[in-house]
Formats: C-alpha cells, structure tokens, sequence
C-alpha cells in the first residue's frame, strides 16, 4: 500500500466521523426549565437553513473535486500550503455527502433541546461551507497561476492601531532606544536592560490601593459592609433557614430514625387535637390514664417500650397488638404521628395527682437504647431513695 492509499483510507474514516456525528443521537437528558419556547416554525426555519448550508456543501465539494482533476493541482496546492496528507484530509471531509433530516420526533427530546442541535449542526456546516470556499480560493489560484504580490500602495506606511496600542500599554522601547535604557553590566554577554513597569500593570496596582482604601472606609469606618464574621453569621442563619425549609417539605418522609422533637405551637395543636380525637379512650383527656384505663401513664418519666421522641413516634406508628394499642400508621400520616408524638412529650410532668400509676422502667433521656418491654410495676420512690 502506497502513502496515497493510506492517506486516502485516513481521509475516508476521517470523513465518515462527522456523518455519523450527524446521524447517531441519543437523546439528551433534560435540560430544566428552558430559557426561552421554542416554536415549529423556528424548527423548521434551522432545519431549513441546514438543507440549503448542505447543498451548497454538496455543491463547492463537486467543483473542488472537478478543480482538483486527477489529482495534479491538489498535490500542487498541498506542496505549496500545508502538505499532502493536509490537502487530503479536508477535501475527503469536505466531499462528504452532508445530509441535513428534519426532525422525526425522537422520544425525550423537546423542542427546546431540538432547537440547540439543529444549531449545533448549522454551525458545524457553516464552518465547513467557510473552509471548502477558502479551499476553493486556493484552488482557483493554482489552476490559474495567479500569485498574490504585495501591494505598494495598500501597504501601511507605518505601525497600526494595534501596534501603537500595544505600544501604550507596554510601553517597550524600540531597539534604537535600547541603549539609553541599557545599565551598565552584563552577566556572560547578556545585558540588562531598565524598563519601565507596563502602564496596564501600574493601573492594576493602583486600582488595588484604591479598592484597600474604600474597604477599610466602608467595613471598618462606617460599617456598611460587614466584616467577616458579620459575613459568616448571616450566612449560618441563611442556610439554617433553608435547612429548615427543606425540613417543612419533608414532614410525610419522617420517621423513627429522622424524627425529631420541637415545641412548634402549630404541631403541638396539631397532636393535641389527634391525641384528643384517637387517644383520650385509653389514656385520659390529660394523658395521665386512670387505674381503669386501658393505656398508661403518658406524663410521667416511666415508659414501657422506651421514652424520647424516636421511641414514642415508633410505638404510635407500630403499636403494640398484644397489648391492645393498633398501629396507626395505617390511619395516621408521618407528620400527623410526630405531631401527636410531640405532644405527648409535651406533658410531661403535667399530669394529674389520680394518674395512673407508673409502669416500665424509668427512662433518662440521652441513652442510647430504648429500655427492654416490661409490665411490672417499678419500686416506689421511698425505697429507691433508700437503697441509694
């Protein structure tokens, strides 16, 4: 295989890439709330223009290819400009058979997400129709012969605007007056020179002393920005509030493990009307039961299934069968069980002096398991306190 073989089988492969770019779409993922609607008739305008880009790809990558001939001005233009394999590439690329579909309505992919493809796809053909006219320029002129000489009478007759900008913001020294600036020492041939510092280098300088200045004034003088840990504190309060907002959106995903205590009128008002509707038969109006009650005592600091705020919410929400109380997670939502939960531990201490009396173990808040299931009555007080 000779290096024409090869450079026209890496042409080839080179040029199938950008159809298949065109052709093989996954839909995208979605994309969030657009920024703009996006209509039919701007669809159809893009996929229109993409057709018309297209044949006239089509079109100039016929000319190129009758321009070219067998291949004598080609290997001609890629001598004189980039090469062989240079001239090759781009025509094999540019030749291809551009094909520009309307949209079939792919599944998962809206308007607005069609409208950024289509383009995408304009703009990819637009940058092969620009560099297929500048081949054929180039082509043009080596099948006529027609060099490009400069010209007297167009060219500047002095530095540019670019030039003396440049100039005025580095303010360089020309090579006549580099002697003037030169200091007098060398280090192995290699000379010093004094340059000024560049007058964009300055500026930013002084903006920094400028920008020092008006904050020491506005922070630590009159105090209209804050300082640092005025900037933290509003910060730690912001997120506390988000925090806390994302929590009042997450009430119904509450549970044993998440829930939490809080003494918020609202929800205290919520479980005391709960409490009074499903659990005022079992465990008296106040909570504290009577001996006759079903239920136990709810104010005092003895618990049968464990104290806290997680165990309470778990032994409403699951019940206990053998013992008469139903699982109310199938009448009660997760925010309706914190709401009575809370309220429960809301009265304690509260009880009344007829209350039921204690049951199950005494439960310290602040240990890391709820106490074991227990029926018996605990030791009264007096003979605790005189074991101790």
């Amino acid at each position: 295989m000779n290096a024409n073989a090869r450079l026209r089988g890496i042409a080839t492969i080179l040029a199938i890439a950008p159809a298949m770019a065109l052709f093989a779409q996954d839909s995208p993922a979605a994309m969030g709330t657009p920024a703009f609607e996006v209509g039919r008739p701007l669809l159809y305008a893009l996929v229109a223009l993409a057709v018309v880009q297209a044949i006239f790809i089509v079109s100039l990558a016929g000319i190129m290819r009758t321009l070219g001939g067998p291949g004598g001005w080609v290997k001609k233009l890629a001598v004189k400009r980039t090469g062989r394999a240079g001239a090759l590439l781009p025509l094999a690329l540019l030749s291809m058979p551009a094909k520009a579909q309307a949209y079939t309505g792919d599944k998962g992919m809206s308007n607005y997400e069609l409208f950024w493809v289509l383009v995408a796809v304009n703009i990819f053909l637009l940058i092969l129709l620009i560099v297929q006219l500048h081949l054929v320029r180039g082509l043009t002129k080596v099948v006529v012969g027609v060099t490009e000489e400069p010209d007297a009478a167009t060219a500047p007759a002095g530095p540019t605007w670019v030039d003396k900008l440049l100039k005025k913001l580095t303010r360089q020294a020309t090579i006549e007056e580099e002697k003037d600036i030169e200091l007098h020492h060398d280090y192995d041939g290699i000379k010093e020179l004094d340059n000024v510092l560049p007058p964009w280098w300055l500026w930013l300088f002084y903006a920094t002393i400028l920008w020092g200045v008006v904050y020491l004034v506005n922070v630590h003088v009159i105090s209209v920005w804050p300082d640092s840990q005025g900037a933290y504190r509003a910060e730690m309060e912001q997120a506390q509030a988000d925090i806390d907002a994302y929590l009042a959106t997450q009430v119904n995903t509450v549970d044993e493990n998440t829930v939490t205590f809080t003494d918020d009128p609202a929800v205290l008002a919520t479980g005391r009307e709960l409490f009074t509707t499903y659990c005022t038969a079992c465990h008296g109006a106040d909570g504290s039961g009577s001996e006759t009650s079903v239920g136990p005592n709810l104010t005092d600091a003895y618990w049968l299934h464990g104290g806290g705020i997680k165990n309470v919410f778990k032994t409403i929400k699951y019940g206990v069968p053998e013992k008469g109380m139903i699982a109310w997670k199938t009448q009660l939502q997760p925010a309706e069980i914190r709401s009575v939960a809370a309220f429960v531990m809301s009265l304690q201490g509260k009880g009344s002096p007829t209350g039921k009396a204690p049951q199950g173990e005494l439960w310290v808040e602040g240990d890391e398991a709820a106490p074991t299931d227990s029926t018996s009555a605990p030791a009264d007080t007096e003979r605790i306190a005189a074991t101790l």
